[in-house]
């Protein structure tokens, strides 16, 4: 990382030197210019070296390397049999109505889309979308209610109707 600074910041800190010395700046100005340029560059490094010994994810000597640990799967949504339980629709709006946005993917719900509904809160998503989202949420992305798959009593393959009002 200091290396790296130092290769940006050098060369317009000599462009910037010449600059000013053609200028008629005074040399003494012109070094503490330079000086402090230089300092700055320093003490970036300096912190980025600090930051990177105190960082909890670098190993320590004698440990095992991420490789030899064994492979642990963070939990972080529902199972795919939880997800594959959540009931499935082809939309369908009801005449007049306006459509249907997929809150994950901010698309629109298109006639005979396949789309899920979560039981709890009984928002609609795009299928893909929202088992993508349950792979590493358990949560609905619009009201944040707690996915309970087993709460999702309806049979799949069943339409859904939106009604809504024409203004």
């Amino acid at each position: 990382m200091p290396l790296k600074l130092a290769m940006i910041v050098l060369p317009p800190l000599c462009v910037t030197c010449v600059v000013l010395y053609l200028a008629g700046v005074p040399w003494t100005t012109t070094a503490q210019v330079a000086a402090a340029l230089l300092v700055f560059v320093a003490v970036i490094g300096l912190c980025d070296r600090l930051r990177q010994r105190r960082s909890p994810w670098q190993q320590q000597p004698g440990a095992e390397s991420m490789a030899d640990a064994p492979q642990q799967e963070a939990v972080l949504g529902i199972g795919a049999s939880a997800i594959a339980s959540l009931p499935v629709y082809k939309y369908r709006k009801k005449r007049g109505g306006t459509g249907d946005e997929c809150s994950v993917c901010l698309a629109e719900v298109k006639l005979k889309e396949t789309v899920k509904k979560l039981p709890a809160c009984t928002h609609l998503f795009h299928e893909g979308c929202i088992d993508v989202w349950l792979r590493s949420h358990r949560t609905c992305p619009v009201c944040r209610t707690p996915v309970n798959a087993a709460a999702a009593a309806t049979p799949t393959s069943l339409e859904v109707v939106v009604h809504t009002q024409a203004n």
